[in-house]
């Protein structure tokens, strides 16, 4: 059932604009409402409850805040109670406009009081940061490209908090991506930097890179990402425009590699156009030729990496004939033609032709012997 199935129709309607934001925060994920009660007790049907809990992503964390509203007077602006954790969290509600000058006809106006709160617990947050992650976060401030920061206080004992997250939105810009790489995979293009500061002083320092489904999609999946590690005497300011650069890096050698790939099937297609079986014509990752040598046919299969040229195409041959004693097509896979990411697709192609006329005889004789024929 829905949880606005279960409040009361006024209330309903800030929380169904809330819920339709879905967008809060660095992370920039969804607030989830839950436990939703009543406070009047003699009341039983649905449709009743008036007060309920909201967590919020924030800062590679949630923050859970409950919500009080009046159903007896369901236009007036609600309560707030803080989590525990939170208990030295006390925004001056005179600064809390939306809330302040609360209007009722607005169904946005429970956003706009939720957004303008974790602005205040936002600078809560960053108060209690010691001097060296104080001046972290300042200098990272300063450089003027990483301004979107979450800074949270978690895991607290009797004598302080004992992390420190610190979540930053990396302004790495994908929309030259290719279309092709992105359209199946739902979500805004983002690359978030989780660092985590074991203590106050920052002497142990455990960095991780989050990205959206589609972006990690892209660029091959977290295996193929690995930043640096944040060594002792590192800053922010000089770490994170190091993962960002390295991000961007990445991302331009998609977006030439996809150029290339067009350019180097192209150039295939010139060179063996009656003699193509298939390629992809949207990623241009793949080609299949058949090819021969005197009276014998074979296959050539070539597969185009990612980050073509900087990563060299596999070569693999196939016969058409013989199979091993399993019952396989017997294959040939080859990395190591001449090859030179310098090369246009053409000369690629050209030097090509030029090993096939060397290997396929090669690959005519093994596949020859100790096989036997379809």
């Amino acid at each position: 059932m829905d949880i606005l199935d279960f409040l009361e129709p006024q209330v309903g309607k800030y929380v169904d604009a809330l819920l339709r934001e879905n967008n809060v925060g660095v992370w920039g994920g969804p607030v989830h409402v839950l436990d939703p009660k009543t406070g009047r007790h003699t009341i039983t049907q649905r449709h009743c409850c008036d007060r309920f809990k909201i967590q919020i992503p924030y800062a590679g964390n949630t923050v859970t805040w409950q919500i009080i509203f009046d159903s007896m007077h369901p236009s007036d602006p609600p309560d707030f109670i803080f989590n525990d954790q939170d208990s030295g969290f006390m925004p001056n509600i005179e600064e809390i406009k939306s809330l302040v000058n609360w209007d009722a006809e607005d169904t946005s106006a429970l956003s706009l009081v939720i957004r303008e709160l974790l602005g205040a617990y936002k600078e809560h947050q960053r108060q209690l940061l010691g001097e060296r992650l104080q001046f972290e976060h300042s200098s990272l401030l300063a450089t003027g490209r990483f301004t979107d920061v979450e800074v949270y206080h978690s895991r607290k004992t009797a004598r302080g908090p004992t992390t420190v997250n610190f979540l930053i939105r990396l302004p790495v810009d994908f929309s030259n991506i290719p279309e092709f790489l992105v359209k199946d995979n739902p979500g805004d293009d983002t690359a978030i930097l989780l660092v985590s500061f074991q203590n106050q002083e920052a002497t142990k320092v455990s960095p991780q890179l989050y990205l959206s489904p589609r972006v990690e999609h892209v660029l091959g999946g977290s295996a193929s990402l690995r930043i640096p590690t944040f060594q002792n005497g590192n800053c922010l300011m000089d770490y994170v425009p190091n993962v960002c650069q390295l991000l961007e890096n990445m991302v331009e050698q998609i977006v030439k590699g996809y150029q290339k790939r067009k350019e180097y099937l192209s150039a295939f297609l010139s060179h063996y156009g009656r003699a193509v079986l298939e390629y992809d014509a949207e990623t241009f990752n793949k080609i299949s030729l058949l090819l021969r040598n005197g009276d014998f046919y074979c296959i050539l299969h070539i597969v185009i990496p990612t980050f073509f040229p900087r990563d060299q195409p596999l070569f693999e041959l196939q016969s058409v004939y013989n199979v091993t004693t399993y019952g396989k097509l017997i294959a040939a896979v080859n990395k190591e033609y001449p090859y030179s990411p310098r090369w246009s697709g053409n000369e690629m192609a050209d030097r090509a032709r030029i090993f096939l006329e060397q290997w396929i005889p090669e690959f005519k004789r093994s596949s020859l012997s100790g096989s036997r024929m379809r």
